[in-house]
């Protein structure tokens, strides 16, 4: 996206940072109700950057290496099934194909292999398509062009969501990879979009999600003040609702099924303490109907179970001595009822705090699994 907000300028670069290793995993379960979160795996200088659609693996990044290397884990046993350097980091977030044995990466290059230069032409968007099985890859070089982009995610067999963005983003389309023959393409937005925000001579972006269903088979976003359903197969329209006046949607997320929506929303930025009002609005994936209204406290990431039973939520906690620790909230979206809390880290008071601080959350599609990532990935074990 060529236009962002402060809060995605800060979750793209705190990656950039280094910081010390976690611990050692440990067997003490975090117990609130009746949900008990196990830590299960940590893995210390990796941030994850996919889950697979059977909640089997994950795909990390190993920032500390050099080149920036992506590998993907076995979940449970921990083994090491892919590891893979690009020529370039990674662009985007990397994802997975709906068999879970595929991923599509995104990377930039020059056109000569080198530096990239200044100016159209100069640059190249590689896409390719990594075989996890064998290791090899599917790949296609197209031309960059300043002030355009797209953002592809891998859908089912070799079929690539592509979304065009100019100023905002423009329109969807369904392609087929490496031949980009495009199967279906539609407006982004279903309606005039509206005028921009402009603060401190910045200019903001209303696009928020994407969000697209374990199964790979619906996907959710929000444009200005509509939030929109559609189903990936043929990009129809599921169903659209306004949102309420004066909120921005912040955060959207989808269950693994598409059972449920959830819509974080505010009227300021949680992540610079700003807000004045919050909650998170959940709804029926099938009719885009209230499901229930959460008012949690939230700063970072939301994730919805795989069965939309159960909401988590990433909030900034003061710590003593000016630390941060980020700790993940876990909630019952019927009744709000809160069920468990886990700390992921404890970030030390420096100037680069509030980028080290990032966090995000997932839920595996299986039901077994919460993983937490920021410069670090740790795996909690669900029981009950």
């Amino acid at each position: 996206m060529v236009h962002c907000s402060r809060r995605d300028v800060l979750r793209l670069c705190a990656s950039l940072l280094a910081r010390p290793g976690f611990p050692a995993a440990v067997a003490q379960p975090a117990v609130i109700g009746s949900l008990t979160l196990e830590l299960a795996q940590v893995f210390s200088r990796s941030s994850v950057k996919a889950v697979s659609p059977d909640g089997t693996k994950l795909c990390l990044e190993d920032w500390s290496e050099r080149g920036y290397p992506l590998r993907v884990v076995e979940i449970g046993s921990w083994r090491t099934l892919y590891t893979g350097r690009f020529s370039s980091r990674i662009r985007g977030t990397p994802s997975f194909f709906a068999s879970s044995e595929s991923l599509l990466v995104s990377a930039f290059a020059s056109a000569a292999g080198g530096t990239c230069g200044v100016g159209e032409g100069h640059c190249a968007d590689r896409q390719m398509i990594v075989d996890l099985r064998s290791g090899q890859r599917i790949e296609r070089v197209l031309p960059f062009t300043p002030g355009q982009g797209e953002s592809y995610y891998a859908l089912a067999g070799t079929t690539v969501l592509d979304v065009h963005r100019g100023d905002q983003a423009e329109d969807l389309a369904l392609v087929e990879f490496p031949s980009y023959r495009q199967l279906v393409k539609v407006p982004y937005a279903t309606q005039p979009r509206k005028p921009r925000p402009v603060i401190s001579n910045i200019t903001l972006s209303t696009d928020y999600g994407l969000a697209i269903s374990a199964d790979r088979k619906m996907l959710a976003y929000a444009f200005d003040d509509t939030l929109l359903c559609r189903r990936t197969g043929d990009l129809k329209v599921l169903w659209s609702r306004p949102l309420e006046d004066g909120m921005k949607p912040l955060r959207v997320d989808v269950s693994s099924l598409g059972r449920r929506v959830a819509v974080a929303m505010a009227d300021g930025e949680p992540l610079l303490n700003q807000q004045h009002r919050a909650y998170i609005a959940v709804y029926d994936g099938e009719t885009g109907k209230d499901s229930g209204r959460l008012s949690p406290r939230w700063s970072d990431g939301i994730a919805l179970s795989a069965d939309g039973v159960l909401i988590a939520t990433v909030v900034r906690e003061p710590g003593k001595k000016g630390e941060v620790l980020p700790t993940v909230y876990i909630y019952d979206v019927s009744s709000g009822q809160k069920l468990a809390s886990v700390v992921h880290d404890r970030i030390r008071s420096s100037r680069h705090q509030l980028l080290e601080a990032a966090c995000g959350v997932a839920f595996t599609s299986d039901g077994k699994h919460m993983i937490t990532s920021g410069m670090a990935t740790k795996v909690w074990r669900l029981g009950s």
